[in-house]
């Protein structure tokens, strides 16, 4: 499977092999080699190769993954059901498979901007701890649960701004909303663009910030204890669920994830993080005491950018976290 600059390309030996690979098995995600790939969330024209006979389809990039000394560059795409439907008619064939979800395709920043809830009114007042052109995420005592529709004041660089939202989903701990706005104006959009930039403008922390997600204590304090030592800032987390929430709320610098965890396991965070346009580019370890043929298989599936097999030692951890980073 390999990516050209003007057009990405599949090729497929029979319509057998196109039925099995990209129908039958009902994938949410085909993965193409390229050198140059499109932006994430791009809509793009893709080939599909069988035997002598062309076929084109347009596919969306849910996830991109930078070119590693283990593993090739390129991006996964994923194809609508009308898509699927016209390679299926070309097939010949009736079948209808459900299609999973995709993931963001905004860019949230880190931020504390301020925020007031004007309907409903309440006193407490909350700070934007995240924030897009589509949406923010509140740290808040206020009594508001996700499916409520608020009206906020938030105070950017340039003033405070009103802004109709609804309220998606609970964060850690409780302390946390999030935010779809609704009903946004050009103008409030360009507003909204411009703080993004601006923020994202800012200098980045001369301490590196990594998340360790395992759910054996021992091996996570003592990766904390060795990555803190050499001059990382590290957080923990304890299973899969935690680890995501940290990943969205922080965007660490680097990932190091445990595979076998309880809820979310390592494979699913690394492929939610591959089609989020804020955490594709962000390095991912997976350590795990698979196998090593069986690892590098599930990690090269799980888009990893790297692995290292358990047990391992110091130096490979601080080498491989080290040139990971540098990339």
């Amino acid at each position: 499977m390999i990516g050209h600059a003007l057009a990405l390309q599949l090729s497929y030996p029979d319509k057998y092999r196109l039925w099995d690979e990209l129908v039958k098995a009902n994938t949410d995600r085909v993965f193409i080699e390229t050198t140059e790939p499109p932006r994430l969330g791009e809509r793009v024209p893709i080939e599909l190769q069988i035997e002598s006979v062309s076929l084109v389809a347009t596919g969306d990039v849910i996830g991109l993954r930078r070119p590693g000394p283990r593993f090739r560059g390129g991006v996964w795409v994923r194809f609508d059901d009308e898509e699927v439907d016209k390679v299926r008619r070309f097939l010949g064939l009736t079948q209808q498979p459900d299609r999973p979800p995709v993931g963001r395709r905004s860019a949230r920043e880190p931020c504390s901007l301020k925020a007031v809830f004007r309907r409903p009114e309440i006193p407490d007042e909350a700070t934007a701890r995240n924030l897009s052109e589509t949406g923010a995420l509140l740290e808040t005592h206020a009594p508001v649960k996700p499916g409520e529709l608020v009206e906020i004041d938030l105070h950017l660089e340039a003033g405070p701004v009103r802004i109709r939202a609804e309220l998606t989903r609970e964060g850690p701990e409780g302390r946390y909303v999030g935010l779809r706005f609704i009903e946004v104006t050009d103008a409030l959009t360009a507003l909204l663009k411009a703080e993004v930039a601006r923020l994202a403008a800012r200098p980045a922390s001369a301490k590196p910030t990594v998340l360790v997600a395992d759910d054996d204590t021992a091996i996570l304090d003592f990766l904390s204890k060795a990555l803190s030592k050499f001059g990382y800032e590290v957080l923990k987390a304890k299973n899969g669920s935690e680890a995501l929430s940290i990943i969205r709320e922080v965007k660490p610098r680097l990932v190091l994830l445990d595979i076998l965890m309880p809820g979310i396991d390592g494979v699913d965070i690394c492929k939610v993080m591959r089609a989020d346009i804020e955490l594709a580019a962000i390095p991912v370890i997976f350590l795990s005491a698979l196998e090593g043929g069986r690892l590098h298989a599930v990690a090269d599936e799980a888009g990893a950018t790297d692995y290292l097999a358990k047990p391992t030692t110091l130096t490979e951890l601080l080498n491989l976290v080290g040139t990971h980073l540098k990339e």
